[in-house]
């Protein structure tokens, strides 16, 4: 399986075990994978990024729901994203 295709795969793991403990990370197998959600309290509708503290690899991933016991960052708080969300390599 390729690299984008496991990261896709972590997104599903994410929003069905919520909470989670970290997984493995797809680019350097490191169990150091964080993530966010941001997105609209009403529509809960928004994007996730999933990236390793480890590597600073990951995904960004749009459209997706925001599950409903999943903490979220509203989108118009850009600071605070910028602040919680490292510039992280995609893939």
């Amino acid at each position: 399986m390729n690299t984008k295709k496991m990261w896709f795969k972590l997104a599903g793991v994410i929003a069905d075990n919520l909470p989670t403990e970290s997984q493995d990370c797809p680019a350097c197998g490191q169990p150091k994978i964080d993530f966010q959600y941001v997105g609209e309290k009403k529509a809960m509708r928004g994007f996730l990024c999933i990236w390793c503290t480890s590597c600073l690899h990951g995904i960004h991933i749009s459209g997706v729901r925001i599950p409903d016991h999943a903490d979220f960052l509203p989108k118009d708080q850009v600071e605070l994203i910028k602040k919680r969300i490292p510039n992280f390599k995609a893939g």
